[in-house]
């Protein structure tokens, strides 16, 4: 069995190498195909954990109040989210730190060097809630905040970017014409505060935002209007017990009736990984879909070679089965004919996929890609899928042909 599995498989190499530049090009749209699901299920996997792992470096016990993006209507007088909210949280069981967060960006002047840098309006308790630390100098104080005090705690890649070799503590830098002074640099991390890279940004008194940055979303009415409060649990196994606690702390700042709804909306980190990784599972479908369809249209390409290659060779399978060949040697010698081409390309496929991954990373940091064995394997799956499926019916066809007609054909 072996012998004769061996024998056809020559059979059809030769055949193959035969029409090298038609065999080449037939296969080029599986070598497409294949590379192109290789790569984009490498960025679909690398994005699903880059969303994945960005959320999670924030803590999955981090918890945000703020209010809904579509508030319901029958709302009439909705509340802001404020300081009073901010303080009845800090009261509440379980809560570890509670934060008010407002963010905006600004030019930042130092000298003749001038940075545009996301700012975060906020207090010290910013630092509990997303586990950062100043490493130089210190943070500001509380009768800093209640004093609207001019100070500012820089990132690590900010300070590097403004200062440069020249130690930031105590320089004034302009902020929107105003002078702040820099007491603090934080310690590098690597993470954002959804949305904010603390290692790119400042931090700054909220109170000084409201009271002194009269621009984008701190310039408000309601001066103690907050985007967001970010709260730090003490517990994630109790979180859902903490959001309870929360939600009837802050219904009572917002004096909501015991049967109204509320105005605002509390979501946690958990909620946002779970997110993150179905919305990454549903890219790399979606990838994958298109990659599959350029194997498809390759696999196409492949079945109407095999036909030609069918109507060419008639009376080659004449000959064939007036010798003694039955109708199952006919079709398995087209079937690995159409096999071994689309293997081929296949391989070319994985190989020409996992460079084209490399080339991403390394040229496109910024776009996250991760080869996975599962991405290659699929691959070479649907490559060989690919060469049964659209050689089945040419190799049906040539083994359909009696002997008379066969050797009659012209």
């Amino acid at each position: 069995m072996l012998d004769s599995f061996l024998a056809v498989f020559k059979i059809s190499l030769k055949a193959i190498f035969a029409n090298k530049m038609r065999a080449a090009l037939t296969s080029l749209g599986i070598i497409i195909g294949v590379a192109a699901v290789i790569v984009v299920l490498a960025v679909g996997t690398g994005t699903k954990k880059s969303l994945a792992d960005r959320f999670s470096n924030m803590g999955t016990n981090i918890i945000f109040l703020r209010q809904p993006w579509d508030l319901d209507s029958s709302i009439s007088s909705p509340k802001d989210v404020t300081m009073d909210d901010v303080r009845a949280i800090r009261e509440v069981k379980g809560v570890a730190a509670a934060a008010p967060y407002i963010q905006s960006s600004f030019s930042v002047k130092y000298k003749n060097t001038s940075v545009s840098l996301s700012a975060l309006a906020t207090d010290t308790d910013i630092l509990k809630a997303y586990d950062w630390s100043v490493e130089k100098g210190r943070s500001f104080t509380e009768k800093e905040v209640s004093d609207y005090a001019q100070v500012m705690i820089i990132g690590a890649t900010s300070a590097q970017t403004i200062f440069g070799d020249v130690d930031p503590l105590d320089k004034t830098v302009v902020l929107n014409n105003i002078p702040f002074t820099v007491v603090g640099v934080t310690k590098k991390t690597g993470s954002s505060g959804f949305g904010f890279n603390i290692d790119e940004g400042v931090l700054i008194p909220y109170t000084t935002a409201k009271v002194k940055l009269n621009t984008g979303g701190w310039n408000n009415s309601n001066r103690n209007a907050l985007d967001r409060v970010v709260i730090k649990a003490e517990d994630f196994n109790a979180i859902e017990n903490t959001k309870v606690d929360i939600q009837n702390a802050v219904r009572n700042t917002h004096h909501i009736h015991p049967l109204g709804k509320d105005d605002f909306q509390l979501d946690d980190m958990a909620s946002f990984v779970e997110q993150a990784k179905s919305t990454g599972t549903m890219m790399s479908l979606f990838l994958g879909i298109i990659g599959a369809v350029s194997l498809v249209v390759g696999g196409i390409g492949v079945m109407n070679i095999m036909l030609v290659s069918v109507t060419e060779r008639t009376r080659e399978i004449g000959i064939r089965m007036a010798i003694g060949a039955t109708s199952w040697n006919i079709r398995l010698q087209f079937l690995v004919e159409s096999m071994t081409l689309s293997c081929m390309g296949g391989l070319i496929g994985i190989i020409i996929g996992i460079v084209a991954t490399q080339l991403l990373v390394k040229y496109m940091p910024s776009l996250s890609a991760q080869l996975s064995i599962s991405s290659i394997i699929i691959s070479a799956g649907f490559s060989a899928a690919t060469g049964i499926f659209f050689g089945y019916y040419p190799a049906y066809k040539a083994s359909k042909l009696t002997p008379i007609d066969a050797l009659r054909y012209e």
